[in-house]
């Protein structure tokens, strides 16, 4: 193990953790993305993942947080172990993964591995891997597990060379390889760093597209993914 993370003390430990940077020209997932520990916050040694409803400005406003600069890993095992306290229309979290050094800059062609994304009220999760090809063609793969929503659920991968395993709760769900169009330009032999983060739709007010659609009530507010341990092994050959 070369990672671990159980969440004690009262705030996310900034060794591991720093709060996801907004950006100009924001993307969907992160166009709400504040810096407030309250929607990250740790308690009784657990990680609250958030996206809570002002009321003022009639938005949400979403938490995210990434080891990005302070680890990340090659090859090796990854496992996360969370549930969902709150949950509504618009709501989206995410386990996830980007690289810390790219073999081919900018989205998609650096690879994105996404360990669990959930929409909504569902009761399975998205695992998606995204990546391009050799004429910069975005193409993705993933499947839809299904999980008990109000249970505690595993989501790992397994990264070894050429070739990544999705798991939910040790059961293999997918696996990706460099064959055919995803072998024209393989970017995953590199570095990647975690994401965790509660991304949240608006109300349609900004005419940006979400994937799991508007929010049309605010009552369930604040969202939450409660995570209790992220922990990665490294992969010895």
């Amino acid at each position: 193990m070369v990672f671990e993370d159980q969440f004690k003390g009262d705030a996310y430990n900034p060794k591991f953790w720093g709060s996801y940077q907004s950006k100009s020209g924001k993307s969907p997932w992160n166009k709400y993305v504040i810096d407030d520990a309250d929607l990250a916050k740790v308690k009784n040694g657990h990680l609250h993942m958030r996206a809570r409803w002002n009321p003022k400005t009639d938005l949400p406003e979403t938490g995210a947080i990434q080891t990005k600069d302070k680890f990340s890993f090659k090859y090796g095992k990854i496992e996360v172990k969370a549930k969902f306290n709150s949950v509504g229309q618009g709501g989206w979290p995410a386990i996830w993964l980007m690289p810390q050094n790219d073999i081919y800059s900018g989205w998609p062609n650096g690879g994105e591995i996404d360990i669990m994304e959930r929409l909504n009220n569902d009761n399975f999760v998205h695992q998606v891997i995204h990546q391009s090809n050799g004429e910069a063609k975005h193409i993705s793969k993933g499947k839809t597990p299904a999980i008990s929503p109000t249970d505690y659920n595993t989501y790992g991968i397994i990264k070894l060379p050429n070739r990544i395993e999705f798991y939910v709760n040790n059961e293999l769900t997918m696996v990706h390889e460099p064959k055919d169009d995803f072998a024209k330009r393989w970017p995953f032999e590199t570095d990647y760093y975690i994401i965790l983060n509660y991304a949240c739709a608006d109300k349609g007010q900004s005419g940006v597209y979400f994937w799991p659609g508007n929010v049309t009530s605010t009552t369930n507010f604040p969202y939450e993914m409660m995570v209790d341990y992220v922990k990665v092994w490294e992969y010895v050959e």
